[in-house]
């Protein structure tokens, strides 16, 4: 927009970039880049009064952009996105064509981009405009040389015209290179590289064509064609140079250089400038925080004095302030980073550029930078919080214990195990939290494990190797405190056991690391490969032989607390065991298992149905067999019937008078039928 002073600021290259980003072509989608182009350039027609008159009886009036209708940027962005329309249509046509050889889109391909190279050309005259050229900066001139130098270039590569497109594409990587050595801040240096990253590989295929020898790179032959042919296509190139170089001393560019783990990190996409110099930022602030932590500590073992162990001094609200600011900015870099890697994929996808694959190695490369740092800061958040709560505790544990003591002394009534209990009932508070950080802390370094980057690098696998062992063996650890709180004693000491173990293990992974190679610092000498978690994790043989004393420690509390509980026994109700009365079954005694319902054995379920009723009494009762009397022996028949008539002569005896005078008294029934009944009757 023009100020009061009359400039322009018209960055075409910002412009371009941010549109195509925008509306489309992060997914190669022309179409949709083609109809905002088409949409734009009606707007900037309508606001500056060039744009034509509805109705069928208006007679059509050609109005051109002239320099007397220059107002303001926007005038100047009708020209520019009418070369991108053109460009993008151009492209839409492409995907469209099916065959070269018969199909007449080709051509139509080719008029589009000779109109795209007209209208930039169009722009650069007025930009060459004595009116236009004082209100315009050495850069953005340059970058409308630029431009028109590429979609000229285009325009001539589709056509097969290489010579000229060699010549073209050279005068513009010149331009472009001097672009971004010059720049003014590092979004302009990546916007240039950016567009530089566009020619490359069409100059690379012209030299090719042409039977020029590309194995050592496009810029030497750039160069060497340049030199020939940009006072031709650029009159005013050697003033622009030394405008260009003027400003670019005077002005202040903040640099973006990553380098990690011994590796350049190139920042060549504009939308990952603000990121990378924003982590950079909290980086810097980061490793200026822990060398002022380091700084006080040694002092105070210089001076005599015990190091910081407060919760406020370890992981105080400024300090936690810094994290948190760290991490948003390392998470919104990361998803940043991530949306690229993603689009770029599903570009490469759609149309297999040698442009999309030199991006992709710069954008994958900063994605794994900012994701293990991001890892890296919030596994250091989370020792730092662990160390902070662990003394937090302690403290609260010495002031109970100072407390407890200074009653009994003053009254001599109060026992000294109520400190115990009540140091108990805090540490079943604190116990579960650090547990859920330890599993946080570990979430941390499998995921920094599963990275591509970290797999490849054997030093780097090793050392979060070592790392998630001791985390496990401290997560143990305190597993095995909080069951001894509940006198689980078998499962704290198996847990102290499993500590053991991993202790062993991350030692034996760091003395690997060490003969193999060099263990890192905290120092921040080297701020390109800083280790946030090495402070914390040192893995030196003092934090191996403090954490084997802590778990033998425990070992030993926990057993006398074992034995304590069980008054030296293994169980309380083993005690007047009978030993002739014990079995195998269950662990209980005999008596116990046999007032316990027994399981009915298995047996032959067909011989049991036959074996189980007496058939011959059931085909009786069916009617199936005659009921057979028999045979008894005449002796035993006396026997029998001697011995039912003395039976029935006792119940005769056993009689009461009474009940024989009723029977006498009874009528004696007479004999009926059908023969004497007559003759029977009274």
């Amino acid at each position: 927009m023009a100020d009061s002073k009359g400039t322009i600021d018209f960055p075409v290259l910002q412009l371009v970039s941010n549109a195509r980003a925008t509306y489309g072509l992060r997914h190669q989608d022309y179409a949709r880049y083609k109809s905002h182009c088409v949409a734009k350039v009606h707007h900037l027609r309508k606001a500056a009064g060039l744009s034509q008159k509805a109705g069928k009886s208006r007679k059509y009036e050609k109005k051109d952009l002239t320099a007397d209708k220059i107002t303001g940027p926007k005038s100047l962005q009708i020209l520019l996105f009418d070369a991108e329309r053109c460009w993008a249509q151009a492209h839409v046509l492409r995907e469209a064509r099916v065959d070269d050889a018969t199909s007449r889109t080709k051509h139509h391909v080719a008029k589009r981009l000779v109109k795209a190279a007209s209208l930039a050309q169009q722009l650069v005259e007025l930009a060459q405009n004595e009116d236009i050229h004082s209100r315009l900066s050495a850069s953005q001139t340059t970058q409308v040389h630029a431009y028109s130098l590429v979609m000229t270039g285009t325009a001539a590569f589709e056509r097969g015209k290489h010579e000229e497109g060699l010549k073209v594409f050279s005068v513009a990587h010149e331009v472009l290179a001097k672009l971004a050595s010059t720049a003014g801040s590092a979004t302009e240096e990546a916007l240039a590289n950016e567009m530089l990253d566009e020619v490359e590989p069409m100059l690379r295929f012209c030299a090719y064509r042409l039977g020029k020898d590309t194995s050592t790179g496009v810029s030497t032959i750039a160069g060497q064609v340049a030199a020939t042919e940009i006072s031709s296509l650029v009159p005013s190139w050697d003033d622009l140079r030394q405008r260009l170089d003027e400003a670019g001393q005077t002005s202040k560019k903040e640099t973006v250089d990553i380098v990690w783990r011994g590796q350049e990190i190139p920042i060549r996409n504009a939308e990952l400038v603000t990121a990378a110099a924003k982590v950079q930022s909290v980086l810097a602030s980061l490793r200026t925080d822990e060398a002022a932590s380091s700084s006080s500590k040694g002092s105070a073992v210089a001076e005599g004095k015990k190091p910081a162990t407060s919760k406020k001094e370890i992981l105080g609200s400024r300090r936690m302030g810094t994290f948190d600011k760290a991490l948003l900015v390392l998470s919104e870099a990361e998803a940043t980073a991530a949306q690229l890697v993603e689009d770029n994929k599903i570009a490469m996808s759609k149309g297999n550029t040698a442009r999309f694959e030199a991006s992709s190695r710069a954008l994958v490369s900063f994605h794994t930078y900012v994701q293990y740092h991001l890892l890296s800061v919030r596994a250091k958040r989370d020792l730092l919080l662990v160390a902070s709560t662990a003394a937090k505790l302690a403290a609260r544990e010495r002031k109970i214990r100072h407390a407890e003591e200074a009653y009994t002394a003053r009254t001599e009534r109060r026992d000294p195990a109520v400190a115990e209990g009540k140091i108990k009932r805090l540490q079943a508070k604190v116990y579960p939290g650090l547990v859920k950080v330890f599993d946080t802390i570990l979430l941390s370094f499998e995921s920094m494990r599963d990275m591509e980057a970290v797999e490849q690098d054997d030093e780097l696998a090793t050392l979060v190797d070592a790392r998630i062992a001791y985390i496990r063996a401290q997560r143990c650890q305190y597993l095995s405190r909080g069951y001894a709180l509940a006198s689980q004693f078998p499962s704290s000491l198996t847990l102290n056991a499993r500590a053991k173990l991993y202790a062993r293990q991350a030692r034996a992974t760091a003395a690997a690391l060490s003969e193999s190679f060099d263990l890192p610092t905290s120092s921040a000498e080297d701020e390109t490969g800083h280790d946030f978690v090495a402070d914390r994790l040192p893995l030196d043989a003092s934090s191996f032989d403090a954490l084997d004393a802590d778990l033998e420690a425990d070992y030993q509390r926990i057993s006398r607390e074992w034995f304590a509980a069980t008054g030296g026994q293994v169980g309380a109700d083993e005690e007047g065991l009978d030993i002739a009365r014990l079995s195998l079954a269950e662990g209980r005694p005999r008596a116990a298992t046999s007032e316990m319902k027994k399981k009915v054995p298995f047996f032959d379920v067909a011989y049991n149905y036959v074996t189980a009723f007496d058939m011959d009494a059931l085909a009786v009762k069916a009617g199936l067999l005659i009921p057979t009397e028999p045979v008894v022996d005449s002796s035993q028949q006396a026997v029998s019937q001697g011995q039912q008539d003395e039976e029935e002569e006792e119940e005769e005896d056993a009689s009461s008078p009474q009940q024989q005078q009723e029977e006498e008294a009874q009528p004696t029934p007479t004999k009926r039928g059908w023969g004497f009944s007559l003759f029977g009757r009274k």
